[in-house]
């Protein structure tokens, strides 16, 4: 006889003892938190779900987030501070960087100005709207120049339509990064339809949260997935932890 009913083997039950390598967790500098309340907040929700670090990536984008590298870190001290008044500092954070691929990543990467994920990897996004032209040359030249480019969230650029698309970032040296949100249909169903074949199919090279405020990290309590992904995922989680080994 046939069950109606099928167990949920919910992801939070496999991150216990990771570093989240993309968040926005600095106060008052992008989108994410807004202030040091809320990244106080997020912090006590990364402790809860078994996180052990965060590496803040906050967005330099030319026109919208004019971020700098000495900006970023500077955020960061103030931060630490804080956390250690509230009795956070026992959990590990650094600062890097989620660089958009437009006309002023050009100059910072020419400059080697860069704050890298760890080593020489940096992490990178697009345009949700379209694909720029450069994005190919921007890769390539990056990679010419010492780094390792991790492409943010391929899941969720509408313009590549399958996974197909997806892997000829791969096969010209892109690490590949899941958001964990898109798991749940957050980002909406093609997004979630890409991030479980490229899951399933093992091609992710790291995951991450990709929180901008405390609702992104409650709901990641509540993402499960079928029994035939846990092994996958767990291997994935293994890959993010040792990706991001000095």
């Amino acid at each position: 006889m046939l069950s109606f009913f099928h167990k949920k083997y919910f992801i939070v039950d496999y991150l216990e003892g990771l570093t989240d390598m993309h968040c926005h967790i600095l106060p008052g500098i992008d989108d994410g938190a807004k202030n040091e309340a809320i990244a106080l907040e997020m912090l006590g929700l990364y402790t809860d779900l078994g996180y052990k670090g965060v590496i803040a990536t906050p967005h330099i984008m030319e026109g919208y987030y004019n971020n700098t590298a000495a900006g970023i870190k500077e955020t960061l001290k103030d931060l630490e501070s804080v956390m250690s008044e509230n009795g956070y500092g026992d959990f590990h954070i650094t600062a890097a960087s989620e660089y958009m691929l437009d006309e002023g990543f050009d100059k910072l990467s020419e400059q080697k100005d860069l704050l890298t994920i760890k080593g020489n990897k940096v992490l990178v996004e697009m345009s949700y709207l379209q694909k720029s032209v450069f994005v190919d040359t921007q890769i390539f030249d990056l990679q010419q120049q010492g780094f390792e480019p991790i492409l943010a969230h391929p899941e969720r650029y509408p313009y590549l339509a399958n996974m197909e698309q997806i892997l000829k970032f791969k096969e010209h040296g892109c690490l590949l990064q899941l958001n964990l949100l898109a798991l749940n249909n957050h980002y909406g169903a093609q997004a979630g339809k890409q991030a479980l074949t490229l899951l399933s199919n093992g091609k992710y090279d790291f995951l991450g949260t990709d929180a901008h405020h405390p609702e992104h990290l409650k709901s990641i309590k509540k993402i499960a997935i079928s029994k035939k992904l846990v092994p996958n995922f767990e291997a994935l989680v293994e890959k993010t932890k040792i990706g991001l080994i000095d």
